[in-house]
């Protein structure tokens, strides 16, 4: 049988004006689908750090501070005008920083920026403004950021209104160290956040609140510019609170400026005319205490005061064996559901030196009945016991005399109607520690200061601004060998650009073809 003869086809004709047109309308399609997405992400997007640290999130405290009543209820926005040469090599960093302020303040901070070697009519006006034209152009010279809080901020700055302003230096963002060779130097860290937040805070605030520091009764050497009161005054100054020192027996009554007391390591106890003061301060409305106790060192007189309140410090050492070995330094956990707190909540820590427990009466009914509610705020480990015999060579744990873990080492007190929107205001907040050693510079640790500072700022009514702080960015350096950077630099100048090339030449080859 014989196949069937093909059908001859004509070829057809293609219709160019057609493709042309749908080409056409296809390309505009393109276009507008581009442009509408760039539109549309330019008013609706989220920013994600994807940094190794994420180096360019605000802190917790920071973005508190830019969503507070403070700044979001204000009718002029805080200017920031950031004077940086495009030479200086955190430029890029700082400009990054400061716009994320202000993208999260909602339009409470405007920014301004300018090279001050480029503009320098732009940096003699600033100067002038900012009375800083008398140090001889030092805008020129010096990388600063100026945060400007008035009410006015294009006038010219007052006496009166020096207090709004801060300025912040290109040295108060960065850390430095000794390198090799006897004068060399290098940048070690970047605190930017840190400085900048402080700066924000303070000129918001205007005057710094005081926090009276009872330094007769205190073992903190404020005469000298080192140790624990060093830690505690820098820590406190960061939050735009300075603790002045002053002398219990020459006070007749706290004054009516102080944002609150601190007792810190006292050594000394209360007379009963200096209690009956402190018990007067206690009682007036808003009143905050801040309490650090060493190990075994409270006061009788203290102590009282202390337990009147529903806190009692012991009179033990938390201690947990280690094999044959004891161990004093104290591993906690900071408790949940004080809301305050909530960033620590469930977190771990240590603290160095002697500890003692604190007793924290906590739902008492006769606490209760006098609106005052004690709260746990740091406790230790399961495994560690209160040790309450001094003789012990090696401690060992005794169910009859010593007292069982977890041990209280922090606690809160609020006496009042905190929970009652009407008189919260009028509460007054007490914060007691039971280790005075986490001071020390060498027992330092990030998330005991923050935790310090977020008590600071919830004794004088900061909620917003308890979270946890800022971190130091520090720079690394990666040691190699001689024969590892030449190895990189033939990578980068010889066989990636080979490579390349070489992928080029085939992919032209191909074409060709």
């Amino acid at each position: 049988m014989s196949d069937p003869k093909p059908v001859e086809t004509k070829p057809r004709t293609l219709n160019r004006w057609n493709i042309g047109t749908l080409s056409i309308v296809q390309i505009l399609a393109l276009v507008v689908t581009v442009i509408a997405a760039n539109y549309l992400g330019s008013y609706y997007y989220a920013k994600k750090d994807l940094s190794r640290g994420e180096n360019y999130s605000l802190s917790h405290w920071t973005s508190g501070l830019l969503k507070s009543e403070q700044l979001q209820s204000r009718k002029t926005p805080v200017k920031m005008i950031i004077a940086f040469r495009r030479s200086t090599p955190i430029t890029e960093r700082v400009n990054v920083l400061i716009e994320e302020y202000a993208r999260m303040s909602g339009g409470k901070i405007i920014v301004e920026k300018f090279d001050p070697v480029r503009n320098v009519d732009r940096a003699q006006q600033v100067a002038e403004t900012y009375n800083l034209a008398t140090n001889a152009g030092v805008i020129n010279r010096d990388d600063l950021v100026i945060i400007d809080a008035r009410e006015d901020t294009q006038a010219q700055v007052s006496k009166e209104d020096s207090a709004k302003i801060r300025i912040v230096t290109r040295e108060h963002m960065l850390l430095y160290e000794n390198g090799e060779g006897k004068s060399a130097r290098r940048m070690s860290a970047f605190q930017g956040e840190d400085v900048l937040t402080t700066g924000l805070l303070c000129a918001l605030e205007g005057n710094p609140r005081l926090l009276y520091f009872l330094a007769d009764k205190s073992d903190f050497q404020t005469d000298l510019n080192s140790g624990a009161w060093a830690v505690t005054r820098d820590s406190l100054l960061s939050q735009n609170l300075v603790p002045l020192p002053v002398k219990t027996a020459e006070l007749k009554e706290i004054p009516a400026d102080a944002a609150g007391l601190i007792i810190a390591a006292p050594r000394y106890d209360f007379t009963k005319e200096e209690l009956a003061m402190l018990v007067e301060y206690w009682n007036r409305p808003a009143s905050n205490i801040m309490v650090i106790l060493r190990a075994q060192q409270t006061p009788d007189n203290l102590r009282s005061f202390l337990r009147d309140h529903g806190v009692t410090p012991r009179r033990d050492q938390i201690v947990t064996n280690k094999g044959k070995n004891a161990v004093f330094r104290v591993d906690a956990t900071f408790t949940s559901g004080f809301e305050f707190t909530r960033d620590f909540w469930n977190k771990t820590t240590s603290f160095d030196g002697l500890s003692s427990s604190l007793e924290v009466r906590e739902g008492a009914e006769d606490l209760n009945n006098r609106r005052i509610v004690p709260i746990k705020l740091l406790e230790s480990l399961p495994q560690y016991w209160g040790e309450t015999s001094k003789s012990a060579s090696v401690p060992t744990y005794s169910e009859v005399e010593d007292i069982k873990g977890p041990l209280t080492l922090a606690a809160a007190v609020i006496r009042g109607a905190a929970a009652d929107d009407r008189f919260a205001e009028k509460s007054s907040r007490m914060i007691v520690f039971s280790n005075a050693n986490f001071l020390e510079p060498n027992s330092l640790r990030n998330e005991n200061i923050d935790f310090f500072n977020a008590c600071s700022n919830w004794l004088v009514g900061r909620e917003e601004m308890t979270g946890t702080g800022p971190r130091t960015i520090g720079t690394y350096k990666l040691p190699l060998l001689t024969t590892q950077a030449s190895f990189i630099n033939r990578i980068n100048l010889f066989y990636l650009p080979a490579a390349v090339l070489l992928l080029s030449l085939f992919v032209w080859n191909a074409r060709r073809v």
